[in-house]
């Protein structure tokens, strides 16, 4: 059977004895991957190119398109979308859980003044899909259409993931993996934690 670096890398990731060193390190492995594997739905079209030795045909970088980041573990995902697109526009979204209800609230929001075409909003991980729910929520108050806006995470319960594939096209979604349930407490399981915890050591 053939293996992917991404299993590698989430199984790192899984592992509770994998420290905050190995952890970051491992996480921005894969968000390189899952970066490429995004901007490659939004690239912007077909090129001719002068090589050298003659002419070829490639595929012109993705245009017109900003970051949204969930803080705060979205973070952690960041830094490759802004290494692929020097000048990457980044929106903020705020949002914390409500531990008893499990419910999302959104605490802040900052936007790009001149808003691009479209949008990927950045989480790693999609739980119920509240979360990404209340950011796509705000895009769409903006004036972004589904068909405008993409997802990107690490893991996503597959309850999370039929509630995503609500609000945008099922294609417009990249995770690396996706896990059977949800705990009492909404976590995801077999899951890894929390992301953020364990990418800042908090």
């Amino acid at each position: 059977m053939v293996r992917s670096m991404k299993e590698v890398w989430l199984s790192v990731l899984r592992d509770k004895h994998t420290n905050v060193a190995e952890f970051r390190r491992t996480s921005d492995q894969l968000a390189r991957c899952l970066a490429a594997e995004t901007l490659a739905k939004l690239a912007a079209g077909r090129v001719e190119i002068e090589t050298p030795l003659g002419h070829a045909t490639g595929t012109a970088p993705p245009e017109d398109v900003m970051v949204v980041v969930i803080l705060r573990a979205a973070l952690a995902l960041l830094e490759p979308f802004m290494e692929a697109i020097p000048g990457l526009p980044v929106g903020f979204v705020g949002i914390e859980r409500d531990e008893l209800t499990a419910r999302p609230c959104s605490y802040y929001q900052k936007f790009p003044r001149v808003l691009p075409g479209r949008a990927i909003v950045l989480d790693p991980m999609l739980a119920t899909g509240g979360s990404a729910g209340l950011a796509i929520a705000a895009l769409r108050r903006l004036g972004y259409t589904q068909e405008s806006i993409y997802f990107t995470g690490v893991i996503a319960a597959e309850e999370g993931l039929r509630w995503l594939s609500r609000l945008i096209p099922e294609a417009h979604i990249t995770v690396a993996t996706v896990d059977p349930a949800l705990n009492p407490q909404k976590y995801i399981v077999p899951g890894l934690g929390d992301y953020g915890d364990r990418y800042y050591g908090t």
